[in-house]
C-alpha cells in the first residue's frame, strides 16, 4: 500500500505542479503538502482527497479482509488415528501460536471468529481455551463466543506416566483447566524467544 506522501508525490509530478502550484490549487499552506509528502504528517482522509482533486486524481478507498492465520479456521486441526482415536493435530496447532508469537498484534483478529463445532467436545474446549489464554496474555477481552463453549464432562488429561501428568497439572494454563484439560502450557506454546529459530 503507497503512504500518503508518496501518492501526492505522485498525483503532483504526474500533473507537472509544483509543491507551492498543489498547496494554491488545493487552497492549502505549502508547509501542509511539504510535511505530507515527507512522511512528517498523515493527512486526514478529506484533506488528502482535496490534494488529490487540485491535482486532477480521485483519491479510491477499499478494505479487504486481512490474511491472518484465525483460530475458526482449526476446527478440523484433529484426525483418527489407527486405533479408531481421535488426535489434535499439534502440529498445526502449535504453528498458529507460532504465528502469533511472532505477530502478537494479530491476536486480537486472530481470535475474534468462532469455529464451527467440531463434532468432538475436547477440541471445542481446546480452542476456546487456546482464544481465552491467547486474549489473557494480550490484555484483550475474550471473545464472547468461548463463553457459548461448554467445559468438559469427563476432564481430558495429556497421556503420560504419572509424574508426567502431575507435572501437567502443576503447569497448565488456567483457561484450559477451567476447561476440564490438563496439558502443559509447553505442549502448545513455545518460548517466544525460539519462535522462528532452528
Amino acid at each position: 500500500m503507497n503512504s500518503p506522501g508518496s501518492l501526492v508525490t505522485a498525483a503532483r509530478e504526474g500533473a507537472g505542479l509544483s509543491m507551492h502550484a498543489l498547496a494554491g490549487r488545493a487552497k492549502v499552506a505549502y508547509t501542509t503538502v511539504s510535511r505530507i509528502e515527507h512522511g512528517q504528517v498523515d493527512p486526514t482522509t478529506g484533506m488528502l482527497s482535496r490534494l488529490l482533486a487540485a491535482a486532477g486524481r480521485e483519491l479510491e478507498l477499499s478494505s479487504t479482509e486481512s490474511v491472518i492465520p484465525r483460530l475458526a479456521g482449526l476446527a478440523d486441526a484433529f484426525h483418527r488415528d489407527a486405533h479408531g482415536q481421535d488426535r489434535p493435530d499439534w502440529t498445526r496447532l502449535r504453528a498458529f501460536l507460532d504465528v502469533l508469537a511472532q505477530h502478537p498484534d494479530l491476536s486480537g483478529p486472530a481470535t475474534l471468529r468462532a469455529p464451527d463445532p467440531s463434532g468432538w467436545p475436547f477440541m471445542d474446549n481446546l480452542l476456546a481455551g487456546m482464544a481465552e489464554k491467547i486474549c489473557d496474555d494480550a490484555g484483550l477481552p475474550r471473545p464472547a463466543w468461548t463463553k457459548r463453549v461448554t467445559p468438559l464432562r469427563e476432564p481430558w488429561v495429556s497421556p503420560g506416566t504419572p509424574r508426567m501428568r502431575a507435572e501437567a497439572q502443576a503447569s497448565t494454563p488456567s483457561p484450559l483447566a477451567h476447561r476440564g484439560i490438563t496439558l502443559t502450557a509447553t505442549s502448545l506454546w513455545r518460548d517466544r524467544a525460539t519462535v522462528g529459530l532452528l
